[in-house]
């Protein structure tokens, strides 16, 4: 079977960005289960049978969905923690990474939230590769109290990265909404700017950062 030509597959990569825009937008407002394959299909203009040529079920759609969401945040996040320089630096470029990726893209914390709400485990993570995040954490936490650059509130840096997340999920993805009457963009750049700030401020005092460290 010859491969397909350019122009289709040009076609096709067009399609599948098509469906997992209007499946990211439908997952965040509705969540897993009551998100259906045909309500999707009905987005893009498609027959619902053609959904499968590109994803074999809604679970296969939800994973690409959370996947082109969050790879690129992550693999820059861990690219950071990895890297070289003060272990505070680090720590500090990569929670301003992803107050900035949050921003660039919300639907990473209305995905996130409505998740949360469904309280309902799927096979993938909203936060792929999580668990490799908090690894890369906790040996850089333990690299800092041992050379005196981190001087911790607590041992684990679980309650570090859980306060960063939820706390700038909250902040794009639920303030809207419980205050309507409140003339509040969290997208404004200027608020954007000012809450990073106030996440890495609020790091620092959970790691013991000396807050004349760059952020």
């Amino acid at each position: 079977m010859s491969p397909p030509s350019s122009g289709t597959q040009s076609k096709a990569e067009r399609t599948r960005a098509a469906i997992l825009a209007q499946a990211q937008r439908l997952f965040a407002e509705r969540g897993f289960t009551d998100t259906r394959l045909q309500d999707v299909a009905d987005a893009v203009g498609l027959k619902r049978p053609a959904l499968f040529y590109h994803f074999k079920d809604k679970q296969a759609l939800y994973d690409a969905v959370v996947e082109d969401l969050f790879g690129e945040l992550q693999e820059q996040t861990e690219e950071i923690l990895t890297g070289t320089g003060p272990i505070a630096e680090r720590m500090e470029r990569s929670i301003a990474a992803w107050v900035d990726g949050v921003a660039a893209r919300p639907a990473i914390a209305r995905l996130i939230l409505r998740s949360a709400a469904d309280a309902r485990p799927h096979a993938s993570s909203d936060l792929p590769r999580g668990n490799r995040m908090l690894e890369l954490g906790r040996a850089l936490l333990a690299e800092g109290r041992r050379t005196g650059e981190l001087k911790p509130i607590h041992d684990d840096f679980f309650h570090v990265w859980a306060s960063i997340v939820g706390s700038t999920v909250f902040f794009v993805s639920a303030l809207p909404t419980l205050m309507p009457d409140e003339p509040f963009d969290p997208l404004d750049p200027i608020q954007i700017e000012g809450h990073k700030q106030d996440v890495l401020r609020n790091a620092r005092m959970l790691l013991g950062i000396r807050s004349e460290n760059p952020s």
